[in-house]
């Protein structure tokens, strides 16, 4: 079983336009409800794929039974401390005309203190039936600065396989504790390990790759741990037994197939559940093993894929 861990839920409304006029009025027939958040998307892809998952979070306020309903109607099966406080509401907007995505994201507001404490002892309890703990999404406010990296070092102190889908101070604090992996996109790796924050995609800048690839070759010595990062529409690059690789992603224009491209909102948490999938099928082969570096490539290319399907969803974090 897969611990997905994120501590971040949502209420994720669509909007599907045929245009999209700014300072106008603007009416959809299409839209859409869905429980959502990093940890939900992955958990309903892997569910999509055949991979048993459990994903811990809170939930609270008017809409948390809305927000658990919404889950097991998917099929997600969620393990919530109740948070005392409101699920936030995000917007996707998508213009059929240009073919965009427009996120309107609401911040959280934070836990209630007692809210911690629960979520701790619902962990512990969940890591006793896990192979495969994935922490992913920002924290909530509210939860102490040390809860992240105590959750690493909790999993691998049991020997479980730790996958971060994390960024700045809580994914620096967990390295000591030595996760298996670092599945960023290449943006959020930037911002956390270079001088100068990025806050975009699609990074093509020769130096800043360059740095990167340093960084990953720093991190391997030093912790052991493994980077894979997405870069938008660019290569994906990860690092293992010395060697930095890239993997092209899989285009819809160019999979033989008439695709089009609906939602990009969870193509991330689908690349991290496609990925997961491959890599348990074939045994979860450890990182530092000739079989890992062997095939890490045919699992990057199956997270491309995965990522590619949910793209042509107007649901968020699905695949079909």
């Amino acid at each position: 079983m897969v611990l997905v861990v994120c501590l971040n839920p949502t209420l994720q409304k669509t909007l599907v336009f045929k245009h999209l006029r700014e300072g106008e009025v603007n009416r959809s027939g299409e839209y859409y409800l869905d429980a959502s958040g990093k940890g939900v998307n992955l958990s309903r892809v892997l569910g999509q794929l055949g991979v048993s998952a459990v994903q811990l979070t809170h939930a609270g306020g008017a809409f948390r039974d809305l927000f658990l309903s919404l889950a097991g109607k998917d099929g997600v099966q969620i393990a919530a401390s109740d948070s005392g406080s409101e699920i936030r509401f995000c917007t996707t907007l998508l213009n059929r005309e240009k073919g965009t995505t427009t996120e309107l994201v609401e911040e959280p507001y934070p836990v209630a203190s007692e809210t911690e404490a629960s979520v701790r002892s619902l962990y512990r309890n969940l890591l006793q039936q896990a192979d495969t703990v994935v922490i992913t999404g920002t924290r909530t406010p509210g939860y102490s600065p040390g809860l992240y990296s105590d959750m690493v070092q909790m999993a691998k102190e049991e020997g479980k396989i730790v996958i971060l889908d994390i960024r700045g101070n809580d994914l620096r604090a967990s390295l000591p504790f030595k996760p298996d992996i670092i599945k960023t996109n290449l943006a959020e790796f930037a911002g956390t390990f270079l001088d100068t924050p990025i806050e975009r995609e699609n990074i093509q800048d020769p130096s800043i790759l360059q740095k990167v690839e340093i960084q990953f070759s720093r991190l391997w010595e030093e912790y052991g741990v493994c980077c894979i990062t997405t870069n938008g529409g660019e290569d994906t690059l990860y690092y293992t037994i010395g060697h930095v690789g890239r993997v092209p992603i899989e285009k819809a224009e160019s999979s033989g197939e008439s695709l089009s491209v609906l939602n990009t909102t969870g193509c991330g948490d689908a690349f991290t559940a496609g990925f997961i999938a491959a890599w348990k099928e074939a045994g979860y082969p450890g990182i530092h093993t000739e079989a890992f570096s062997k095939h890490v490539e045919r699992w990057i290319r199956a997270a491309h894929r995965a990522a590619l399907l949910n793209a042509l969803q107007v649901r968020p974090g699905r695949i079909r």
